[in-house]
C-alpha cells in the first residue's frame, strides 16, 4: 500500500471514529434527558401529595378530625416517594449537593412536631414545598432539560417544572388557607390578606404560561378564583363547608397536574 493510500485510510478511520463518537455522545445525551424525566415525574407526584397533606393537616389542626385517616395514607405515600427518589439518585449517580435528602430532613422535622398550630403547619409545609420546587428545577437542569440546546424543549421544560408547579402551589396554598378558615369558622384579617395576595399570584402565573391551560381547566380555575373572591368580599368563607372547598380546589389542582403529565409525555416524544 502506498503512502498516499495509507494516509487516506488513516484519515477515513479518524473521521469515522469522530463521527461515531459524536453519534454516541448525542445518543447518551438524549438518553440522560429521558432518564431525568422519570425522576422529575416522581418529584411532581411528591409535590402534589405534599400539597394535599398541607391542606388536610391545616384542616385537621383547625378541628376537622375527619381528615386523620386520609392524612395517614398521604404520609405513607410521601415516605414511599422519597424512597423511590433516593433509589433514582443512586441509579443515576446524582450529585449529593442536589439530593432529595434535604427535603426529606424538612419533612421528618415536620412530622416530629406534635404541637403545631394550623398556621405553623401551613408555614412549614409551604417552606418544604418551596424547597421541593427548587430541587425539581435542579434535577431538570442536571439532566439537561431546562438547559437543553433546543429552545422548544428548554422552554417546554421550564413551564413543566416551574411555571405550572408554581401555579398549582399557589392554588394549593389557597386550598390550605380555606381549610383553616372554614374548619375554624373564623375569618381573620391576616388570613384574608394572605388569600388576596395568593389569588393575585395565581393570576400572575396564568399570564406567564407559554402554552395556555386547557379551556375546561382554565374555566374551572377562573370559577374557583371568582368563588373565593366573592366569599372574601362577603366575609362568608368561614361559613362554608371545608370539605367542599377542598374538593373544589383539588379538582382544579388535579387538572393542572394532568396537564403537566401530558406535557411531559409530549416532551419525551420531542426528545426522542
Amino acid at each position: 500500500m502506498s503512502v498516499i493510500s495509507l494516509f487516506i485510510v488513516v484519515c477515513i478511520a479518524i473521521l469515522t471514529l469522530a463521527i461515531s463518537r459524536q453519534i454516541w455522545a448525542k445518543k447518551a445525551f438524549k438518553q440522560r434527558s429521558l432518564s431525568g424525566i422519570s425522576g422529575i415525574l416522581l418529584f411532581i407526584k411528591l409535590i402534589k401529595i405534599t400539597q394535599q397533606h398541607r391542606g388536610m393537616h391545616s384542616g385537621f389542626l383547625s378541628g376537622n378530625h375527619d381528615c386523620k385517616e386520609k392524612l395517614n395514607q398521604l404520609e405513607l405515600g410521601i415516605d414511599q416517594l422519597y424512597k423511590s427518589l433516593l433509589a433514582f439518585e443512586t441509579l443515576h449517580a446524582y450529585p449529593a449537593s442536589r439530593s432529595v435528602q434535604y427535603p426529606i430532613k424538612q419533612w421528618q422535622r415536620l412530622m416530629h412536631h406534635h404541637t403545631l398550630s394550623s398556621a405553623e403547619s401551613f408555614q412549614l409545609h409551604s417552606g418544604l414545598i418551596a424547597r421541593q420546587l427548587d430541587a425539581i428545577w435542579d434535577m431538570s437542569d442536571e439532566f439537561s432539560l431546562t438547559s437543553h440546546p433546543h429552545e422548544n424543549i428548554r422552554d417546554a421544560a421550564k413551564q413543566l417544572v416551574k411555571t405550572l408547579p408554581e401555579l398549582a402551589e399557589s392554588v394549593g396554598q389557597v386550598r390550605a388557607l380555606c381549610m383553616q378558615i372554614a374548619s375554624k369558622h373564623e375569618m381573620r384579617a391576616d388570613k384574608k390578606l394572605q388569600l388576596v395576595f395568593t389569588l393575585g399570584k395565581i393570576e400572575d402565573h396564568i399570564k406567564t404560561l407559554i402554552t395556555p391551560l386547557p379551556s375546561l381547566c382554565n374555566e374551572r380555575l377562573n370559577q374557583f378564583i371568582s368563588n373565593i373572591n366573592r366569599h372574601i368580599q362577603n366575609s362568608t368563607l368561614d361559613k362554608e363547608n371545608p370539605d367542599i372547598l377542598f374538593e373544589q380546589a383539588t379538582q382544579v389542582i388535579d387538572e393542572i397536574y394532568d396537564f403537566i403529565f401530558i406535557g411531559f409525555k409530549t416532551l419525551e416524544d420531542d426528545i426522542s
